[in-house]
Parts: structure tokens; sequence; C-alpha cells
């Protein structure tokens, strides 16, 4: 009988300890989803992981300024998505009507949406999104929300965006900078306290995120040295299977052949070329998928219209027809591009393939008769610097290109490399009271000897429309914006080409016939005006391991940049 007694206590003892490791694993389990932020859950579904590499390292995580969209379009949604065709389909918003000549769009909203701080997704969502972004005023947003008027909530899932002229407004709210929506919650969520913008940007780009989209930022495991970890977001609105990606590893590598050699031994599964096309024979030899695509992105050449002898239009036109643009896209960019002229892209609308283009091969003959033209007859006996991004290594070679070009007329051209960010602040797209980069600054900085004279740019408009770029590039810029440094790098202030600009943008809803027309004789102001001139467009390369499936280019987000979400392992 002791031993039966026995037994049974040893069988309630091993019963209780089952019931208590039980519990204990439900309570863990209770605490661990009411205790642990979502930023720092595991993700769902489990098993692939994707390698991204990014060329330079980054904690831009604002949505609402950030220029590095290749992280953030991932994390957050928009209203609408702008398809490969140029149409806009739907991603947060369903449907949509306009009215009042196309001034006034009503989006009906998704449904069943949450945020990742668990907050549901409703019209408020949008009206603060697009109200903050714009009245922070910072990165794109001066530019994607310069028409808008005012946004409301006309029910829990239905928005009302008015607008000041007529415009394609389900395009713009697809826009590639500056549209992303975050919930409303983010004050509380970031433990700041509303209104205080400095302390979310912060908040922000110590890797935390607020969005609705695919993936979360792990703030815990992202680093400056190394990458960005993401992690999918369980309740994506738009389901998982079992075969995408539940986590990207964002690497931060800076020389493309590291980088191709990680891609070769398999540390790495995805990566752009970044111009450095010499690596695609052996590549495309070991079976490595090489995806080559068309982007919008293009390399502008911006001359500071405010320093001396650039100031002067005929010295501008003979700088441009000195330049060889073939042989700066061969040696820079391998010929993976096309020479266009005028600033619309081929392939969006507005552009004709008949604004006149500078000498393809240049001419050092008629440049030089255009300087006699001036009274220039021994040359220019100018020192210029000409800067460009480091994360665009390219450039370097380009401007190699147009200090041999330009030498015979007498410019002595010094070269720099510099971050994106302090080639803004040298371009003076920078505010000095607060000592925020990306912000507007004085137009009065162009006049002083601290503003670049030259500078080569990378650059892809946040929408497809035709009328971005050139705004950006080269137009006088809205109220309360008039007098200041945005993207204009020219400095270019001329009222005329900006008005003819803006009318261009508002006839392309009301008669897109006529706003063809208007951008040709725009594009003709620049030819001949020559604050600036695209050296060419560029193609995007993409080099994908074996068992990456599914990335699908898109030229109106950034360089063609990939959805992560759309990826799988197959």
């Amino acid at each position: 009988m002791r031993i039966l007694h026995s037994r049974r206590r040893v069988a309630l003892s091993r019963i209780v300890a089952v019931i208590i490791v039980i519990v204990i694993i439900v309570v863990g389990i209770a605490a661990y989803e009411f205790l642990v932020p979502p930023q720092t859950k595991a993700a769902h579904p489990p098993g692939k992981i994707l390698v991204a590499v990014r060329n330079s390292q980054t904690s831009d995580m604002d949505p609402r300024e950030t220029s590095s969209i290749d992280v953030v379009q991932n994390v957050y949604d928009r209203l609408t998505l702008v398809a490969p065709n140029q149409t806009a389909v739907p991603q947060l918003a369903t449907s949509w009507t306009s009215s009042n000549n196309d001034t006034k769009w009503v989006f009906q909203l998704r449904q069943g949406v949450t945020f990742h701080d668990g907050t549901a997704f409703n019209a408020s969502a949008v009206v603060f999104s697009f109200l903050n972004t714009a009245q922070l005023g910072e990165g794109d947003a001066p530019d994607t929300w310069n028409g808008l008027q005012n946004v409301v909530a006309t029910g829990p899932y239905t928005v009302e965006i008015d607008w000041a002229f007529p415009a394609e407004v389900p395009t713009i709210v697809g826009a590639g900078y500056s549209a992303f929506i975050l919930s409303p919650n983010v004050w509380k969520y970031a433990g700041v306290n509303q209104g205080n913008n400095t302390a979310l940007a912060t908040w922000f780009d110590s890797y935390h995120d607020d969005g609705s989209g695919p993936y979360v930022l792990l703030a815990n495991e992202s680093a400056f040295a190394t990458g960005i970890t993401l992690a999918a977001y369980k309740n994506y609105w738009g389901g998982w299977q079992p075969n995408q990606f539940s986590e990207v590893f964002v690497k931060f590598v800076s020389q493309t052949g590291t980088a191709v050699q990680y891609l070769e031994s398999g540390q790495v599964n995805m990566t752009g070329l970044n111009g450095q096309f010499q690596y695609l024979p052996a590549l495309k030899s070991q079976g490595i998928q090489v995806s080559p695509a068309k982007s919008f992105a293009t390399i502008w050449l911006l001359l500071n219209t405010h320093h001396p002898l650039l100031n002067n239009p005929v010295v501008r036109r003979a700088l441009l027809t000195a330049i060889n643009y073939g042989q700066v896209l061969n040696q820079s960019f391998y010929g993976y591009g096309s020479l266009f002229g005028g600033g619309i892209n081929p392939g969006k609308f507005g552009y004709t393939g008949t604004v006149p283009m500078y000498p393809p091969k240049g001419n050092i003959t008629a440049a030089k008769a255009i300087l006699r033209s001036i009274g220039i007859n021994h040359g220019l006996n100018a020192s210029w610097l000409i800067t460009y991004s480091t994360g665009s290594p390219y450039l370097s070679v380009a401007a190699q290109v147009l200090q041999t070009n330009w030498a015979p007329l007498g410019v002595t051209l010094s070269i720099e490399g510099t971050d994106f960010g302090t080639l803004s602040q040298q371009a003076g797209y920078y505010n000095s009271t607060t000592r925020t980069v990306f912000a507007p600054g004085p137009l009065s900085y162009a006049n002083t000897t601290q503003a670049q004279d030259i500078v080569l740019l990378n650059w892809v408009g946040t929408t497809n429309d035709p009328w971005l770029v050139i705004d950006e590039l080269f137009a006088i810029q809205p109220a309360p914006y008039q007098n200041d440094i945005l993207y204009n790098w020219t400095y270019w202030h001329n009222s005329t080409f900006t008005d003819l600009l803006n009318q261009a943008h508002i006839d392309e809803a009301v008669n897109p016939t006529r706003a063809v027309q208007e951008f040709q004789e725009a594009n003709l102001m620049i030819y001949n005006q020559a604050p600036g001139w695209p050296l060419y467009a560029e193609n995007t390369v993409t080099a994908l391991g074996p068992h990456v499936m599914g990335y699908v280019p898109n030229p109106n987000y950034g360089f063609a940049y990939p959805f992560w979400y759309q990826m799988s392992y197959g």
C-alpha cells in the first residue's frame, strides 16, 4: 500500500508540475502579448529571410520627410499606388470619385486595417497624416502637397480632399515621398508630447515606426553601422503566404564590389549595382538573375545661376554645348541609359521628343563661338567646384568627363563628393536656425561663396507627374516658399517660366493637348536659358539570388526600388 500511495503521490506531483508549466507558459505568452511592443515581436510567417544591400548607411526613417523610401515604403502604406503603366491602383483607398472640375476628390477607405501600434485605420488617420506632413513642410512635402487646401473625414471610412486647382489627386496620394499614412496614435506610442515634431522625428530616426505596411522596423535589432532589420507584420491586411519573406535585413555595404562578392557567396540575395555594371558578365555567367529596367531617375547637371559667369545664360549654353553626353553615359554608367532633351523623361505624359538637344558628342568649336559672341575670346579663366553625392559614386566619373570637356573653354573644375545630407546643406537646403537638413533655406544663400557652383544630382520625382521634376529643379516654389531654397539648386528665379509650368500642370487635367504644348514651351525655355540639363536617364539594374522571385521594377518609386512584400522565395 505504501508503494501504491507513493506512486500516486509521484503521479500527482507530475501532474501538478505539468499544470504549473502550462500556466507559466500561458501567463508568459499573455504577458508577452501585453507588455512587449509590436515592433519587437517575432515575425509571422516564419522562415524566409531576404538580405538586401543598401549602398549607404541611413537612419532617416521619418515617413513625413524621408529620402530612404527603399526601406520606408515597405513599412507604411499610401492611399494608392501608381502601377508601372502609370495608373493609380487601390491600396488603403478602395475607390474614388471627383467633382468640381477635378478639384474635389472623395476616397472610400479600406476597412479592417490596423497600424503597428494596434490602432485601427480610418479616415482620421488620413486627415492626420496628410495635414501633419504638409504642415511640417520638409523633404518633398512642399511639392507633393502644393495644391492641398483641405482634407476632411466625411465618414469613418471616407475622406474628402480639396485641391486648389484641377489635378489627378489619386496619383498624388500615391506619391513616392511624403504621402505615407501613419497612426494618429503615434504621439502616445512614441512617448512624446503631441505636436512635438522634432521629438517625433528623433523617435522615427531611432528605427521606430507606426505604419500599417507589411513590415515592422525592429528598433532593438537595427544599428547605424550594420543595417536595418524588418519583420513581417502578422496582422497585415494583405495577408501572408508561406513563401513570402518574413524578415528583411537591409545590409549597409558602401562598395558595390563587396556587395557583389556577398551575392556570389550567398551572404546576401539582393543588391543593386549602383552603376557598376562591369560586374554584369561575371554575375550572368554564374546564373545570378540580373534585372535591368528603365527608371525615371536622371542625372542632372545644375548650374548656380547666381554666381559670376554662371549667371550668364550664354556662358551656360556654351558649357552645355561642350559636353560629350555620350561619353558621360558610357564612361560613368556603361551605357545603361539614354539621352533626352528637356525636363520630361521618355515614357511620361508630355514627352514629345521634339525639344532640341545639345550635341550628343559635344562641340568645342561651337561652344567657343558662343563665348566669342559675347566677347569672351580667350576662354573663361574660371575655377569652379562641382559636387556630387557619394551615394552615387559613378557621378565622380561623370564629373571627370566634364572636367576634360570644359578644359578647352578655360575652366578648371575641382571635384568633391560628400553624403547627400551634407550636399543638401552645402546647396542651402538647410534651416540654420533649427540646424535641420532638408528644410527650406533662404534664397539669398545662393549669392554667397559658400553655395555650390555646380552640382550633379541623381534625381527622380516623388510622383510621375511630368510637371514635378521640372518644378523642383527650376521653378519658383509656391508661398510661403517663394524665396526659399528647396531642390531648385540652380536658384533660377524666372517667374515667366514658373507661371507657364504651373498652367501646364493645371491643363494636364482640363486640357491635356494644351498641356503638352505648354510643357514643350517650358522645355524650350530650359534649353535656351540653360540653368541645367539632363546628362542622361539611367537604367536600374538589380541582381538577385537564385531563389528570389517576384521582383517587379516600378519606375514611379525611387530608382525602381523594390516592394519586398511582392517578392518570395522560390
